[in-house]
């Protein structure tokens, strides 16, 4: 979260980023995002990541509301009504942040990708003590237990998530 690391990128493309780090959804996921899907003005601002019309999700249980923390919020704010240029285009944001995250050398190692991302979000969760079956609704999982609930409220959720969110100065960030 280095203030002006990601300068010369498309807005959609560094909002993209500070999605994937604080929310866990798949990159499919979040370019696909359509205005509705997207809650800034509920008490709880978050992303509905659900099925529509010519668009199926993974599988049943991926359909999800993630709240916004940390660097999330202000950057979705950026791009209220989604990402019209990416819309289906999720191998073309994929090869744009790899070559993004390769010119900065941001990639550890070969075996990192953007996907993994979603992976740090899971351990993050993990070692920040969030619950098993919370874990399994944010990332979009099937939890074996049978299903009781919601899952928790949004609030619930925000408060877990402001955990693990990554801390940045706002005065100081310019996206």
């Amino acid at each position: 979260l280095v203030p002006g690391l990601f300068d010369g990128l498309r807005i959609e493309l560094r909002v993209i980023i500070y999605l994937l780090i604080e929310t866990g959804a798949r990159l499919s996921e979040l370019v696909n995002l359509r205005p509705g899907d997207i809650r800034l003005d509920h008490d709880v601002p978050h992303i509905h990541i659900r099925p529509e019309q010519n668009r199926e999700l993974k599988t049943d249980d991926s359909e999800r509301q993630i709240p916004l923390v940390g660097i999330a919020l202000p950057a979705m704010k950026l791009c209220r009504n989604g990402f019209d240029h990416y819309y289906d285009r999720s191998t073309l944001v994929s090869a744009n942040l790899m070559k993004a995250f390769k010119q900065r050398d941001l990639l550890p190692s070969t075996d990192h990708v953007i996907y993994s991302f979603r992976h740090a979000f899971e351990d993050r969760m993990l070692e920040g003590g969030l619950d098993y079956g919370l874990r399994c609704a944010l990332m979009g999982h099937k939890n074996n237990r049978p299903e009781y609930g919601q899952g928790g409220s949004l609030a619930f959720r925000q408060e877990q998530l402001l955990k693990i969110a990554h801390p940045f100065d706002s005065g100081e960030f310019d996206l």
